[in-house]
């Protein structure tokens, strides 16, 4: 995410949780639940999502969970209703005894809700209960699944968001300006490790709020016909429930999560680069800066295509947004783009889209810890507005940027405020920005200028074939720089990440 300030909010909600076996019904006037799709050609279908040359990524389909989700949209109430199925696959070495699920809107900073209304495993009514503030649900297993083991789980939910809430709560979860935006509306499966269990944390306000793992995803969503949906993945089929209310199936590549927006009364313009078509949704009113984020967007496909690797998915979306807290937000297959920027003459729309497509590389694709190491992606999307500006032939504009992450280091290092990269979001009260953008971009640089071009461009590439769809680490980072350098860049690492050495701003 591009942000300068994040709003952190302490805004009492009340806590609902009710778990029970009934039936959920779907939004007034959408019809009947359709039938979820059989499991059967479920992997097949998630090809519709990736260019054809990446298609043959499916084959690592049991490496990660799939969803299922059924829901239908009721925008004058500002609710989604609906059920989410997750085949969950005990992939650690110990048997679990509960499955934990991220309920992230029940967060203060989102300003809505998600309930869940009833609760299954394998077909069965489970104990449930929550934590870390209503954030966190966990469902008791009937008996431990071992090792290898797979259990479905499924919860269905009730999920409302605010109204032109955007000033005072997560623009992105939030219906304002044309755009209903629905991010993390469904429960997230947390993630789990061999050493260590469940990730339990609370969310930080600071820096992005998800982190999860790799999943598939198969969407069926009933909507009224007079507004436009927008999601990760591809659009399967749309078809009528009634007069109006119509039905879209989507289905997600290997993604992080899946992105849902609405919109009404904005307009498009797209384009097709390398395979992947880009679509830009505008205000009517800013139809030249929407037109100019497409070219951007366009501008940073193609150079990070080039530089990173090919984006293996067939959609990308750039959103005007109302955001007014931050600048920029990015999801898989889909980037919000705060709607002022659309406003100004020059200004920041141009590197601002940059940073959230090249995210569909670092985030996206290659996956870290954005709570406790969000220099990984954060670092690496900023440098690419330097990569960006150099890929289109404007050293100066390069330049620019790479002053701007300096003094932000600079100001940080004079007020004695320094923290190593390796510093988790919580600990980073005042210095978030600072930290995890200016300073991340300028370990790139440094890194760059110590190991040279051809071998931070064979560096950029490798990382991003070995991490894509995994997460990854410090180390790992570490690791891919020094094979592609073939030398020691340890006291580089531990000046830079694990330590506030007085390292020379390159």
């Amino acid at each position: 995410m591009f942000t300068f300030t994040k709003p952190t909010l302490r805004r009492a909600i009340a806590v609902l949780l009710l778990l029970c076996t009934a039936p959920m019904a779907l939004a007034r006037g959408a019809g009947p639940t359709p039938t979820p799709p059989p499991a059967a050609p479920f992997v097949a279908a998630q090809a519709a999502a990736l260019l054809p040359a990446f298609s043959g990524d499916l084959a690592q389909a049991s490496a990660w969970d799939r969803y299922t989700i059924i829901a239908a949209l009721s925008p004058g109430e500002r609710r989604v209703r609906g059920t989410v199925t997750v085949a969950v696959t005990n992939r650690s070495p110990r048997p679990y005894e509960r499955i934990y699920f991220h309920l992230y809107p029940n967060h203060p900073d989102f300003g809505g809700r998600l309930d869940i209304t009833s609760a299954t495993l394998d077909g069965l009514p489970v104990a449930s209960g929550t934590e870390q503030g209503d954030t966190l649900l966990w469902l008791a297993l009937p008996r431990p699944l071992a090792p290898g083991g797979v259990t479905q789980a499924v919860l269905s939910f009730e999920a409302q968001t605010p109204r032109n809430a955007s000033s005072t709560t997560f623009g992105a979860f939030n219906q304002e300006a044309g755009l209903w935006s629905l991010a993390t509306f469904y429960p997230i499966l947390a993630r789990s490790f061999a050493a260590t269990g469940w990730d339990r944390r609370p969310i930080e306000s600071r820096g992005d709020f998800v982190v999860s793992s790799t999943a598939l995803y198969d969407v069926t969503i009933d909507a009224p016909t007079d507004w436009r949906l927008i999601s990760t993945g591809a659009k399967l089929s749309t078809s009528a429930v009634n007069a109006s209310v119509k039905r879209e199936r989507f289905v997600s590549g290997p993604q992080r999560e899946f992105y849902l927006g609405a919109t009404q009364g904005l307009d498009a313009a797209s384009v097709t680069v390398d395979g992947t078509r880009i679509v830009s949704h505008y205000q009517p009113a800013n139809a030249t800066a929407g037109k100019r984020a497409l070219r951007v967007a366009e501008q940073a496909l193609r150079t990070f295509n080039a530089r990173y690797g090919p984006y293996p998915l067939a959609e990308l979306e750039v959103v005007q947004a109302a955001l007014t807290t931050f600048l920029g937000m990015e999801y898989p297959g889909v980037v919000l783009i705060e709607q002022n920027l659309y406003k100004q003459t020059g200004g920041d729309l141009e590197p601002t889209v940059a940073h959230e497509v090249a995210h569909q590389w670092w985030y996206s694709q290659v996956g870290n810890d954005a709570q406790g190491e969000a220099w990984l992606d954060e670092g690496l999307a900023s440098y690419a507005q330097v990569l960006y500006y150099e890929g289109v032939g404007a050293p100066a504009l390069a330049t620019d940027e790479l002053n701007f992450f300096r003094d932000g280091f600079t100001a940080i290092r004079k007020r004695k405020r320094d923290a190593p990269l390796a510093t988790s979001t919580a600990n980073l009260r005042g210095i978030y920005e600072a930290v995890a953008y200016d300073k991340g971009a300028l370990f790139f640089h440094s890194l760059r200028g110590q190991i040279g071009e051809a071998t931070f461009s064979r560096f950029l590439k490798g990382y991003y074939a070995e991490g894509r769809y995994r997460e990854i680490t410090g180390p790992d980072l570490l690791r891919a720089a020094e094979s592609a350098c073939t030398c020691q860049l340890d006291q580089l690492y531990a000046d830079w990440v694990l330590t506030t050495a007085p390292v020379r701003i390159p």
